[in-house]
Order: structure tokens, then C-alpha cells, then sequence
């Protein structure tokens, strides 16, 4: 592609994503608009790299997160100006977000719903922060809480998605249904995201004894890992510990691609990850260019890790079709 034919492009996609942060967000229709955005396009700009490169002339900063964070000096200065306004917090808080400075956006958000108590949109994002900011696959308490409030008289999509998917890693199957099922009826039918909602909705039920065999995986790459865990080690273990695989980008965000919870008296297990496998559709593991495996035994069930639990990982993996590799469990936290 040439060069200015990517500029163009490029430039469409920093203004689609500049779009969610200062087109106003008043009212209910513009707001279901962009939670639908959101959830649809998470990572537009990334898309855009992977499907074509960056010409090497092109500085970094003149990028989607180069445009944003210039904007962010008007944006705050907006905040400043009219501290009692939600929507200049609420814009604030989306940059930061799409910025990765979740400290900072989680304090915009909350700002803008200490003023917009009864605003779902923002509990939704809020939790969604909380949740980035962990760099856990499991809900903060906090985050929990938001999003259930979140849908109690309205189908947040968001807060939908990120219920039943917490709900799926847990294996609580029927609120993993009720909530998938509930968003999937919101969707577009035959668009991406209907497809990955469809795909974890298949395979909720699949677990849970409503029908007999799981969705096929979603087109893209396979991981295929074989988890095994050191002898010593094993002998700690009564079987009935939790054993969490976490994929993350290689180098990059904490916040896990793809997360699996099983049994621990599954070890050694062979473990498949698909882009059915994803936390955000549209971020599985055909949406960077290598990823890191770690495999963790927990005692206490927690995601998060704690003292004494083993743990293992793999070597950076680069993304290709279809890879194998070894996550061997050896080490004491």
C-alpha cells in the first residue's frame, strides 16, 4: 500500500477513534451508540496496523495514541473549566482508557459518576477500568457490583459482556447463558461480535449439559499447550486446586487475551486457545504479534496471585497459524 493511500486510512481510523472521545455524549441514544461502538471495534487502529504495517517515514506519535494524547490538555482544561459537566470527565476517562493510564482514567470516571449517579454507562466503564487495572482475569468486587447495578433496568452491552464472561471463567454456566444470551439478542446478527458472543454462548451451554458438543473455534490461530507441573511440586497438590492459563500479549497491556480455569488434578493437561478464547472480542490471540503463557496453580481459587502459589511459564511465542508449546510449572510464588 502506499504511503499516502495508508495516511488516508490511517487518518479515518484516528478520527473514528478520536470520534468516541469528544463527539458529545449526551443522551441515551447517542450513548447506546457508542457502547455498541466500543464493544464492536475495541481495537480498530490495531486492526489497521496488523492488515497493513506502518511505512517506516511514519513517527510513532502521529498515530491513533499520538492524536489522542495531544487532545488530552484541551480535554482536561475542559474538565477544569466546568468541574460539575460528566461528559468532559466522561471524555477524559475514555482517553486515558484508550491510552492505557487506567490510574488516571479510573479517576476521570469516577468524577463524572460522582455527578451522573444513575449514568450505566459509566458504571460499565468504570468497571471495565478496574478490571484493565487489575490485570486479572477475574472481576474486582468493585467492578462486579458496578455492572450488575449496571444491568438492572437496561441491557448494557458492555456490562453484559464483561458479566458473562467473568461468569464463564468461573464455570457458573447459567449466568453465563443468561448473560450472554441476553446480549447476543442485542446484536447485529451475522456481525463479528454476534459471532464471539454465539461462540461463548454454544460452548456455556456445551459445558453445562445443553447440548452435546461445543461451537467449532472461531477462524484464526491455534495455541495448543501441553501444561505439565514438577514432581515435587505435584505432591503438594489434593487435585481440587484451581489451575488458571493466562495468555497476554508479549511486551505489552497486563490486561490477559485469553484465559482458561480448570482443575488442577487435571495436570498434565493439553490446553487449545482459539480466538474463541478471547476476553474482548476482537483481541484474541490473531490481534498481536507474540504472546507469553503462564500457567498457576492457586490454592485459595483467587485470580490473583498469592504466596505459595506454583506457577510456570512459556518463552515469547510468536503468532502463526498453528503453534504448540510447553508451560512447565516449577516455581513457588
Amino acid at each position: 500500500m502506499s504511503q499516502p493511500v495508508f495516511l488516508f486510512t490511517a487518518l479515518g481510523a484516528v478520527l473514528l477513534a478520536l470520534g468516541f472521545i469528544v463527539l458529545p455524549l449526551r443522551g441515551r441514544q447517542s450513548r447506546a451508540l457508542l457502547i455498541g461502538l466500543v464493544l464492536a471495534v475495541p481495537l480498530a487502529a490495531l486492526g489497521l496496523y496488523l492488515s497493513i504495517g506502518t511505512p517506516s517515514a511514519i513517527d510513532p506519535d502521529t498515530g491513533e495514541a499520538g492524536q489522542i494524547r495531544s487532545a488530552l490538555g484541551d480535554l482536561a482544561g475542559r474538565a477544569l473549566e466546568e468541574p460539575d459537566q460528566a461528559e468532559h470527565w466522561t471524555r477524559l476517562g475514555l482517553a486515558y482508557k484508550r491510552l492505557e493510564e487506567f490510574d488516571s482514567a479510573e479517576h476521570a470516571f469516577r468524577r463524572a459518576l460522582y455527578i451522573d449517579e444513575n449514568s450505566n454507562f459509566l458504571r460499565a466503564e468504570l468497571a471495565e477500568t478496574l478490571l484493565f487495572a487489575s490485570g486479572q482475569p477475574e472481576l474486582p468486587d468493585e467492578a462486579r457490583q458496578l455492572l450488575l447495578t449496571a444491568v438492572e433496568d437496561e441491557p448494557n452491552q458492555k456490562a453484559l459482556w464483561l458479566l458473562g464472561l467473568d461468569a464463564f471463567q468461573r464455570g457458573d454456566w447459567p449466568i453465563a447463558i443468561e448473560r450472554l444470551d441476553t446480549l447476543a439478542s442485542t446484536l447485529e446478527p451475522g456481525s463479528s461480535v454476534r459471532a464471539t458472543v454465539d461462540d461463548y454462548l454454544a460452548r456455556a451451554k456445551s459445558h453445562s449439559g445443553l447440548v452435546s458438543e461445543p461451537a467449532d473455534a472461531l477462524e484464526g490461530p491455534l495455541l495448543q499447550l501441553e501444561i505439565s507441573i514438577d514432581e515435587a511440586l505435584a505432591q503438594r497438590l489434593d487435585g481440587s486446586e484451581v489451575l488458571y492459563v493466562v495468555v497476554r500479549e508479549a511486551n505489552g497491556p497486563n490486561v490477559p487475551l485469553a484465559v482458561r480455569r480448570l482443575q488442577a488434578g487435571d495436570l498434565p493437561v493439553t490446553v487449545t486457545i482459539d480466538e474463541s478464547d478471547a476476553m474482548m472480542a476482537g483481541r484474541g490471540i490473531g490481534s498481536v504479534e507474540a504472546v507469553i503463557v503462564t500457567a498457576r496453580v492457586s490454592f485459595s481459587g483467587d485470580a490473583r496471585a498469592a504466596d505459595g502459589d506454583l506457577e510456570g511459564r512459556s518463552a515469547i511465542l510468536p503468532i502463526r497459524d498453528n503453534m504448540q508449546a510447553e508451560v512447565h510449572i516449577d516455581q513457588v510464588l
